[in-house]
């Protein structure tokens, strides 16, 4: 006994091009979605690393005088 393929429908219901393209349709795709507050998250960390590195090399500094 064979099993249809996965792309046919045995019951003639929509096949799996056009379940994906409504996926598509209704949530996009993970490039669509909203990267403002990853965004923030990454350029704070750099920020904030910046200024500790700063800081150290300044307190290096510092010290060896």
């Amino acid at each position: 006994m064979t099993s249809p393929h996965a792309d046919d429908p045995a019951d003639g219901g929509p096949t799996r091009e056009e379940l994906d393209q409504q996926v598509r349709d209704r949530y996009g795709t993970w490039r669509d979605q909203p990267k403002g507050l990853a965004c923030a998250v990454v350029v704070a960390f750099l920020v904030l690393t910046t200024v500790a590195f700063g800081l150290a090399v300044l307190a290096i500094v510092l010290a060896a005088r």
